[in-house]
């Protein structure tokens, strides 16, 4: 009687629960609608004076002496750096390597590549015994070469981002 009674139990949980669900649409009843207006939180329009009659008068400051000037001991360290500095010809910066193998006609057509995705680069071949090697760009910091990188790296999965010397001119 039991076994009865659940398997009865049972099979209506089933029965019920499988019961297809029915979707109201639009056209069935009206549309939902309440009115939040007196929920909402209420403002007032800050009221700005304006003065048709008055007209700005501009203030003459040209007779006006700076107290904290600063600009001659500024000029005389940026003259002492430009004075260090005078005898240095280069600065470390990054480039992108996009080929580096034995085979001369791999590396030309590496550099072609590299003209059709970058049009404004100039991408160098360099022979360094036994390797040629196609580089791109000269960039100050590694962020700066890696909107290039992004794009060479499309069509050269083997690109690196590598560290060079960039010489002044």
């Amino acid at each position: 009687m039991i076994k009865q009674l659940t398997y009865c139990l049972v099979i209506s949980i089933v029965a019920f629960g499988c019961k297809t669900s029915s979707v109201i649409s639009s056209t069935d009843t009206e549309k939902y609608k309440e009115d939040l207006s007196q929920l909402r939180p209420k403002y007032e329009k800050p009221e700005v004076a304006v003065d048709s009659s008055s007209t700005e008068t501009v203030k003459d400051f040209s007779d006006v002496s700076p107290t904290n000037d600063v600009t001659a001991k500024l000029d005389a360290i940026l003259d002492e750096i430009d004075e260090l500095r005078k005898d240095i010809s280069y600065i470390d910066g990054f480039t992108i390597q996009v080929y580096s193998g034995t085979n001369s006609e791999e590396a030309r057509l590496a550099r072609g590549k590299v003209y059709s995705i970058l049009p404004e680069s100039s991408p160098k071949l360099k022979f360094d015994e036994p390797n040629f090697k196609v580089k791109v760009g000269e960039y100050y910091s590694r962020i700066e070469a890696r909107r290039s990188y992004s794009q060479l790296k499309k069509k050269f999965p083997g690109a690196i981002i590598i560290p060079q010397r960039i010489y002044l001119h």
